[in-house]
């Protein structure tokens, strides 16, 4: 949840930072794919896709280095001659996307899951890819304006039940593209990754791992699959074994060596921020903490909390639902409660609530659903709101789980907000005595932490650590 006064303050500033490449080839032919790159390179809804996805990632070192491989790729791919802008975006989903006018877009949580230089490069590739084969011109057609930021913030909210109360479609930032589009980015990108010195494989690992965390994100969810770049580059099932055969098939000289660039990959994300941004709160378990606005809630065990720019939500069970968010009141919670957030409702069991923070509390029932609203005193002429929400049968379980949330909502102490520390990659060398469980005790804020840990380094279930190489564990140590 973001801090919005802050997001505004630094909006310019992070827009700076967006990366624009081209080739130094100066004469070349332009053909119809450019001059249409070319023509759009202000596209109206570059600005709003950077809001919706937290703004640009203020990392001279990440940037530095995505903007060198961007342009390797880019003089490799099927229109060398084109401009393309790249943006690193502060967002801790998995995601890279591309529309026509060269803006190419990669997030720092794609960075982190990607284990060396030429997964990052694959996924360019493949994003380039795209555009060159004008692929985006007419879904993009359908995408913009208003619809583009709804289908984006669908996209940022990474739940489906969060698209069920603001009723926005997780459909991805755009259509999806069709089997056969998906295919022919996915050969354009191998190629590209060859000609560039890349190892061609790289597309398939890539696919791979994403593979794998989307089935983790799933199962932690409760089944329900998490939007990000298999949202809009859908699984086919065999996508990786076919990236791997046109791989194999460019690889015909005996003395060629894989290209992975893993050294420089980890270089350039040590230190990277990972998770939530601290204007955005972090999720630490059953915790939701704010170390900038200063508050502080946790929900009931039975609950996974989801954050996102909007608000903040927390899935349970049976479908149920709750919802956090601030708005602006200057009326007390009670007149606030009854007279604007839910008038022309009808309220029952009207009551205080959170006596520490002036708390207002009411349900509000449908036809096959029960809500319980809570107003909460900010300050400043603010509010915190709550809906928690179940279905008819389930609501008398859950709602004792619900009013204590209400209840143990709390304002921090600027000690206490100081104490927050957000989440960092970090990178180690296995030394000679080390297992897998040295790094695992050391990953901090994530669930089933050795699995995360062998997926962002690329382990099987059950391989072992190589002395000598080096790893990347979760952290909220700042020391780097």
């Amino acid at each position: 949840m973001t801090n919005r006064h802050i997001f505004v303050t630094f909006l310019p500033r992070l827009l700076g930072l967006t990366i624009s490449i081209s080739t130094l080839t100066a004469c070349a032919s332009v053909n119809q794919a450019s001059a249409q790159k070319q023509n759009s390179i202000n596209h109206p809804d570059h600005k709003k896709i950077i809001r919706a996805f937290g703004g640009v990632y203020e990392d001279f070192k990440v940037g530095s280095y995505v903007a060198g491989l961007s342009l390797r790729i880019a003089k490799s791919s099927d229109d060398p001659e084109s401009k393309y802008r790249v943006t690193v975006l502060d967002s801790p989903q998995v995601n890279a996307f591309a529309m026509p006018g060269g803006y190419t877009y990669v997030t720092r949580g794609l960075l982190a899951l990607a284990n060396n230089e030429a997964e990052v490069a694959a996924v360019m590739g493949h994003e380039i890819a795209h555009v060159t084969a004008a692929h985006g011109n007419e879904r993009q057609r359908a995408s913009i304006g208003a619809a583009v930021l709804a289908t984006v913030l669908g996209n940022v909210l990474n739940s489906s039940v969060a698209n069920q109360i603001i009723d926005i479609g997780a459909t991805g930032l755009m259509a999806s593209y069709s089997r056969k589009q998906e295919y022919e980015a996915d050969i354009l990108g191998v190629q590209s990754l060859y000609r560039a010195g890349y190892d061609p494989y790289a597309g398939g690992d890539f696919l791979a791992a994403m593979g794998r965390l989307s089935e983790r994100e799933a199962r932690l969810s409760g089944g329900n699959s998490v939007p990000g770049w298999f949202s809009t580059h859908p699984d086919t099932g065999d996508r990786v074994s076919k990236a791997h055969k046109f791989a194999e098939g460019l690889v015909v000289n005996s003395n060629w060596r894989r290209n992975h660039g893993r050294a420089t990959h980890l270089a350039a994300i040590d230190g990277m921020l990972y998770g939530d941004a601290p204007d955005e709160g972090f999720i630490r378990g059953q915790d939701f903490l704010h170390p900038l606005l200063r508050f502080s809630f946790s929900v009931p065990d039975s609950f996974k909390l989801i954050n996102s720019s909007q608000a903040v939500f927390a899935q349970g069970p049976d479908g149920a639902i709750i919802k956090f968010d601030m708005a602006d009141a200057d009326q007390s919670t009670d007149a606030y409660l009854t007279d604007i957030w839910a008038d022309g409702l009808s309220l029952r069991d009207i009551s205080k609530i959170n006596s520490s923070l002036d708390g207002t509390t009411a349900i509000h029932e449908q036809s096959d659903k029960i809500s319980r609203l809570v107003v909460l005193r900010a300050g400043e002429g603010k509010v915190y709101r709550f809906v928690m929400q179940s279905p008819a049968y389930a609501f008398e379980g859950l709602d004792g789980g619900f009013k204590a949330t209400a209840r143990g909502f709390k304002k921090l102490t600027v000690a206490e907000a100081g104490k927050l520390k957000p989440l960092k990659i970090k990178i180690l060398t296995v030394k000679e005595d080390d297992r897998v469980q040295n790094f695992v005790q050391q990953m901090r804020g994530v669930e089933a932490p050795e699995e995360m840990f062998r997926i962002l380094n690329g382990l099987g279930a059950s391989e072992a650590l190589v002395t000598g190489t080096k790893v990347k564990i979760i952290t909220d140590l700042q020391v780097f």
